[in-house]
């Protein structure tokens, strides 16, 4: 533009009708824009769909099982202590503390010459009594003899003194021989009297002589047990736990004082875990239990009769999972509730673990052992789901229009890495139902999936399955 045409717009620009002349040619060209801009059409945007893996819920025969752990203590455990006074005159040279010993071997002696000689005093005792009492019993045979006798005398001296009182009145018989024979009767009838009266202390005497006998029987046999428990036998197929005693010491008997302690020793034949559960998982496991065993018309069962009809199966784990497991069998269930971890406990046995022991795999069970515990309930019909599929109780599905849809589960049961739910009590979910099992975020319900087989833990499942021990040891089973 040359500069004669920048002096007119200038120019013009600094009259007063440049202004409304620019505003009304903007105003044209905005409605031109308007007009000649063409028609917009909306377009729907696509939804977008979500690619998901999923495994179908399958139903199988399993046993619902619960987890839970305990302390192994021994079934009989031992603290002996003397139940004589005396020196120590022997001690097995072995033992000493975890030395393991077999039912009755000899562990030690106590000096026994002061009760040998009081079995020997004890024995002569009831030699004399036995004596005393035989010659009590023919003093009282004599007695009865000599008072029949007496009687037959008197009788005779009666009858002599009637007669002769007779020929006294007619004076052939003089005053004087009268008399005589009065004294002869009156003797008669002492003699009878003082017989008599024996016949009635003797069997008193023969009941003390009796009662004399039994103590002298009685101080015998405790003379007896006492030299028995000179010697100090293992009672038990057990293990030393601990010994407090020496060669030549002098240990009391019996009381709470620690001067009589010997050793202590547990047996080998049987161990109890009191397994602790959580109430509400247990409350849940009970669900599986055959009412009936709990209804007795005649009264109360037997816990023997309730846990063989409940058919619990029991297997006991290292928490580790280092050693092969071990069978068990119910014994009883606990008799109050954990007040502070609000647990149920249920006591379990394993028995002979010894004899099954295999080295570096399985090891004996000892005391203090902490030690997961696998209750199993009978086997039902159950649908099995991976249990990490679970969120906050709900599973995710693809329903039949392939949009997820969320399922919320009230009574929840697990085996190991399978959650289990009782087809006859859910009606949320059955089988062949598709349980997703990627992660999806945000999960929100009805929203479009594309599902995909997870054959990955498909697999796995079936390898759980397959792989999970048998519980075939029963309650009330011999292992």
């Amino acid at each position: 533009m040359d500069t004669f045409s920048q002096k007119k717009i200038k120019a013009f620009l600094a009259t007063k009708y440049a202004l409304p002349v620019i505003a009304v040619l903007g105003l044209v060209i905005m409605i031109l824009i308007v007009k000649l801009q063409p028609n917009m059409k909306h377009e729907p945007a696509m939804s977008l769909i979500t690619a998901v893996n999923y495994v179908e819920v399958q139903s199988h025969i399993i046993a619902p099982e619960i987890i839970g752990f305990g302390v192994i203590k021994p079934d009989v455990s031992l603290q002996a202590k003397a139940e004589v006074s005396g020196r120590i005159t022997y001690i097995h040279p072995k033992l000493k503390k975890g030395e393991i010993f077999e039912q009755g071997t000899l562990l030690l002696t106590i000096d026994d010459k002061d009760y040998l000689l009081q079995l020997k005093q004890a024995q002569a005792d009831l030699l004399v009594n036995k004596a005393n009492l035989q010659e009590m019993r023919l003093t009282i045979e004599n007695n009865k003899l000599e008072l029949d006798l007496a009687l037959e005398k008197l009788t005779v001296r009666e009858a002599e003194y009637a007669r002769m009182l007779k020929l006294s009145k007619t004076g052939v018989v003089s005053k004087s021989s009268l008399n005589g024979e009065k004294q002869n009767l009156l003797r008669q009838k002492q003699e009878v009297q003082q017989l008599e009266n024996k016949k009635t202390i003797l069997p008193s005497t023969l009941e003390v002589m009796k009662a004399q006998l039994d103590i002298s029987r009685a101080k015998l046999e405790k003379s007896q047990r006492d030299l028995v428990r000179t010697k100090v036998n293992m009672p038990f197929n057990g293990r030393i736990s601990e010994v407090y005693t020496e060669l030549n010491q002098y240990v009391t008997a019996g009381g709470l004082s620690s001067a009589g302690q010997l050793f202590d020793a547990f047996s080998l034949n049987k161990v109890i875990i009191n397994a602790q559960f959580p109430l509400e998982q247990f409350r849940l496991f009970a669900q599986n239990f055959n009412a009936q065993a709990f209804a007795n018309n005649e009264g109360s069962p037997s816990m023997k009769d309730v846990l063989q009809s409940l058919g619990l199966s029991v297997m006991v784990e290292d928490p580790s999972g280092v050693f092969k497991p071990w069978h068990a069998k119910v014994e009883r269930f606990s008799d109050n509730l954990d007040p502070k971890s609000r647990t149920v406990g249920i006591m379990v046995s394993v028995t002979d673990s010894y004899k099954h022991v295999i080295p570096g795999a399985r090891p004996p069970l000892l005391e203090g052992m902490y030690m997961k515990v696998v209750l199993a309930a009978k086997p039902k019909k159950m649908l099995t789901i991976p249990r990490f599929t679970l969120h906050d109780k709900q599973l995710f599905i693809i329903n039949e229009e392939e949009k997820l849809s969320r399922v919320s589960l009230g009574k929840l049961q697990y085996h190991g890495d399978l959650l289990l739910i009782d087809p006859k009590t859910s009606n949320v979910i059955k089988a062949q139902d598709k349980v997703i099992t990627s992660d999806v975020f945000p999960a929100v319900k009805g929203m479009q999936v594309s599902p995909i087989l997870d054959k990955k833990v498909t697999k796995q499942m079936a390898l759980w399955l397959k792989n999970k021990p048998k519980l075939a040891i029963k309650v009330g089973a011999n292992l």
